[in-house]
């Protein structure tokens, strides 16, 4: 199958989209995770995106690995070079590959002492399933670390662009529009039976549970991003905006029943929060350590 054909990421990997998944790191995802780590750990980084996570937890296995696994060579390709042009290189005990989680990985059973997830479950269309593979490759003993931030992401000042409610789509807000939904011509109950439809952090130690973790061998935990100062706010805002000037969001918003009206009314409304002294912008973020 191809990288075309096997893709369920809604948001695709141009670098307008990447550009903001690389300003993340091991230390500002993976705080909840890191203390867990021994030196000769074996971990997966699943979702590596751009890799920068990956590198990042390289330092806290040296005697151990890392391994970043994505969809699309696409994806992989923009890793590999993020890792070279730091210093000193990819780290020796860091390698990439593409994959599939919903399809199955290469990797043997019981074969990680530890796998990372930074804001993936949310895109994945059967996340039990998905987890229910990743249980599968963790040793008994390890643990699975994963973050998600919970819909809906939340504003001020309160402007209509960024809390869009489409008549088409009756998204909660601009995001999940293109993150977790797809034209179809299939009607759609108004709940799926996990409660509203776009899925959330909230949710991370229930499909634990469906995929076979113990509830009592699972840790929640939860911490808030948020861009408040004109400089996160710009970074930030202008990420968006490229993503829907030349990422091809504009079109995907379309395809999902906004008029061109709707989309340029986000576009308005994001470069008003980046220019107001008071914009905030937060996003709650759940953590889960569930260990097998």
């Amino acid at each position: 199958m191809s990288d075309g054909q096997k893709k369920p990421y809604q948001q695709g990997w141009h670098s307008s989209v990447t550009a903001n998944h690389a300003t993340r790191t091991a230390e500002n995802e993976g705080a909840f995770f890191i203390p867990r780590l021994k030196p000769h750990f074996k971990v997966l980084d699943m979702g590596c995106g751009p890799g920068t996570i990956t590198v990042g937890l390289a330092k806290y296995v040296p005697q151990g690995s890392v391994i970043g696994v994505d969809l699309t060579s696409e994806v992989i390709t923009q890793a590999k070079k993020l890792a070279e042009q730091k210093e000193g290189g990819v780290p020796s005990n860091v390698t990439f590959t593409t994959g599939n989680v919903l399809e199955g990985l290469p990797f043997e059973d019981e074969m990680f002492d530890a796998v990372f997830m930074s804001q993936v479950l949310l895109h994945i269309p059967e996340p039990v399933k998905a987890l229910k593979e990743l249980r599968r490759m963790v040793k008994t003993g390890g643990f699975i670390g994963d973050r998600e931030g919970d819909f809906p992401f939340l504003w001020y000042p309160y402007l209509p662009g960024l809390q869009l409610k489409d008549k088409c789509t009756q998204c909660p807000d601009m995001y999940d529009m293109v993150i977790t939904r797809q034209k179809s011509s299939t009607p759609r109950p108004q709940y799926p039976p996990h409660g509203p439809e776009h899925r959330s952090g909230s949710m991370i130690h229930v499909w634990a549970r469906e995929a076979g973790f113990d509830p009592l061998k699972v840790e929640k935990s939860a911490r808030v991003t948020m861009y408040t100062t004109p400089e996160e706010r710009k970074v930030y805002a202008e990420n968006m905006i490229a993503r829907m000037e030349q990422g091809g969001h504009r079109q995907k918003y379309m395809d999902l029943g906004a008029s061109r009206e709707d989309v340029d009314l986000m576009v308005r409304d994001m470069e008003r929060w980046r220019d107001d002294p008071d914009g905030v912008h937060h996003i709650v973020q759940y953590e889960v350590v569930a260990w097998k």
